[in-house]
């Protein structure tokens, strides 16, 4: 199998171009801090608040990854000599207290991958918002890695992600040795790690020199301390470590230009849609570069397995033309006696100029286009599609289709007839279709400021739930016409009993968690129980996209977008156990443009993939809109 170039590096990645080398587990020296103190092998500088430590210089429990000791940097205790200086290139002069802990290694291959475990235990995280005190981590100056303080409330100052909460109450423990390190106040106790795994920028093919640094600073004031804790520090050929972020597609900077119009048109290459399996690791995705068999940059489906890249041959987008949705079927799918995930792509696309969007399902183990409507003068949007590819249900403004006039309805195909049970009332608008990703399809969530279970007054845009079998309807909101109710998404049950979505309503004002200062935030209704609660809190973000694995009665993906920054970010939510605790969360990307987030869960790991415009590895310096796969606890 050849691979194409821009896959290679990520072919490394998943271990199928990995050399087995037993010597990478010395590089770097002592990365796992076994030798105590002094820390051999590593340089510490700036405030110098750096050392080994055990459990037993931590008052609580410190539980080490690897062996007895790892590495402690910090910004206490107290305040420090270093700053202020602009540590987070947010703008502005106000971080201090830097410390940090370097080595130097030297190897001969590319690409080359960083491995760690690390925690970032803040005393700030219950103080005010601005006190965000940051760590990062550097290969030959190149920030490759970055976490802020967790904040009990949400919030995030500085442009960075924030690491995970400790325990929400208060113990006060504290580092007691070494010297440099003693008095450090853990205010909520020691952390637990997590280890990431990230590409390390500009190696080349022979000699590499890296210097790898970790830092903390502390950001606006200067006596709670924060502290990185950092163990078994590895060299790698490849990835598979849970927290790794690799850039899928690689197009270069480049345009197509086409004389149109009396004028030219200018076509880029950029990724705009994606969708993927229940596992994360088939993904479909709209992409315009020449990735293979698209030299004029036009709108083309493509499919990546893991392993390969793939085009969507059968459909064929001609100039001015344009793909304009798709949803990829999640389960399995048998054909001559071979199993495919994701075997099916519900498409929205208008295919010339002067078309309309139609809706199509693409056949990937065939490689055959269905035409499922065909209409004029109308739009036929927003596919969804049923976990066996079986059912497809979609946005049609096309009377022949809806029986409504020019208004937007969902109508429903089965897999044969086209089926309009939601209503054909003409006035009102029905919007945001999404399908149960089992099997069979039997359960659909969507907006709708119809009538459809009871009143609707206001005619305010409500949630829903539908069940195919028997034709009944669940009202999952009830709010008042200043309320904004939107993206519903269905867990992906055989019972369809979970139903998130995204809400500006203060929906549960007597609940632990409330949405007082009416954001954007992310809810969950359990019809079981007609049980609502407010998953997400935050004052200074809004909730933009969410998605759902087959257990979405557990984890659930996020976008999101800072009202500080305006910076999105992407990243994967746990359902708390707990009455009223926050959900734990796991910030996988930050950046001017990161969108997209489509949730799977490969074994016992989730992955989410997006897209970005960011250039995260030092990899995406053009600017082009790229696909992005990250493995998350």
């Amino acid at each position: 199998m050849t691979l194409h170039p821009a896959f290679r590096s990520w072919c490394a990645a998943l271990l199928l171009c990995a050399l087995a080398s037993p010597a990478l587990a010395q590089i770097p020296a002592n990365g796992s801090f076994e030798a105590g103190n002094p820390i051999t092998g590593w340089t510490i500088g700036g405030d110098n608040r750096a050392g080994a430590v055990r459990d037993a210089d931590v008052t609580g429990t410190l539980v080490i990854p690897d062996g007895t000791w790892a590495a402690a940097i910090s910004t206490g205790p107290g305040a420090r000599s270093s700053g202020p200086l602009n540590f987070d290139d947010f703008g502005g002069n106000n971080d201090y207290d830097v410390s940090w802990l370097e080595t130097t290694m030297t190897f001969n291959f590319t690409p080359a991958f960083i491995a760690f475990d690390w925690a970032f235990a803040s005393s700030e995280q219950n103080e005010p918002d601005q006190y965000d005190d940051v760590m990062d981590v550097k290969s030959n100056g190149t920030r490759i890695f970055s976490r802020s303080s967790c904040k009990l409330n949400g919030s995030s100052y500085s442009p960075f992600p924030n690491s995970n909460c400790q325990n929400a109450a208060q113990v006060n423990n504290e580092i007691t040795s070494p010297n440099a390190l003693d008095g450090v106040n853990l205010r909520f106790g020691p952390p637990s790690f997590q280890r990431t795994c990230i590409q390390l920028p500009n190696t080349v093919a022979g000699t590499n020199n890296v210097t790898l640094r970790f830092s903390v600073a502390d950001e606006n004031d200067r006596n709670v301390d924060s502290t990185l804790f950092i163990d078994n520090v590895q060299l790698k050929t490849s990835c598979n470590e849970v927290g790794s972020i690799v850039q899928l597609t690689n197009t270069p900077f480049d345009a197509f230009v086409e004389a149109k119009g009396g004028g030219f048109a200018v076509r880029r290459p950029n990724a705009r849609l994606i969708s993927s399996d229940a596992t994360g690791t088939n993904v479909a995705f709209v992409h315009s570069g020449n990735l293979g068999a698209n030299p004029n940059y036009l709108d083309q489906l493509y499919f990546w397995n893991g392993t390969a890249f793939s085009r969507a041959a059968a459909l064929t987008v001609q100039s001015g033309g344009q793909i304009r949705g798709i949803a990829m079927s999640a389960q399995s799918a048998t054909v001559s006696s071979t199993t495919w995930l994701g075997r099916y792509v519900a498409i929205s696309a208008s295919l010339t100029e002067a078309d309309n969007a139609e809706i199509y399902r693409y056949d990937r183990a065939t490689n055959t286009l269905t035409t499922i409507t065909g209409t004029s003068g109308c739009e036929n949007t927003a596919p969804t599609i049923s976990g066996d590819g079986g059912v497809i249900a979609f946005e049609s403004t096309c009377n022949a289709l809806t029986n409504a006039g020019t208004t937007r309805k969902i109508v429903i195909w089965n897999g044969s007839t086209i089926d309009r049970p939601l209503g054909t009332t003409a006035g009102c608008d029905m919007n945001s279709p999404n399908l149960t990703k089992n099997a069979n399809g039997r359960y659909l969530v969507f907006a709708s400021s119809c009538v459809h279970s009871g009143t609707n007054a206001d005619n305010n845009v409500e949630i829903y739930r539908y069940d195919r079998t028997g034709n009944s309807f669940s009202r999952i909101t009830n709010t008042a016409a200043t309320v904004v109710n939107t993206f519903p998404v269905l867990d992906g049950s055989a019972t369809g009993q979970y139903v998130y979505f995204i809400s500006n309503g203060n929906l549960t004002p007597s609940a632990p968690i409330f949405n007082s200062d009416l954001s954007y935030e992310i809810f969950r209704q359990d019809v079981t129980g007609s049980t609502l609660t407010q998953r997400t809190n935050s004052s200074d973000d809004d909730y933009i996209g969410l998605d759902v694995s087959l257990n979405g009665n557990l984890d659930y993906a996020y976008e999101r977008i800072s009202r500080l920054n305006f910076l999105t970010s992407v990243g994967k939510r746990r359902v708390n156990g707990t009455a009223g605790a926050a959900d734990p969360e796991e910030n996988l990307a930050t950046g001017i443009s990161v969108n997209g987030a489509r949730l799977g869960l490969s074994g016992v790991v989730p992955i989410v993939n997006f897209l970005s415009s960011a250039n995260f590895l030092n990899t995406n310096a053009d600017g082009n809109t790229e696909v992005w796969q990250g493995r998350v606890q």
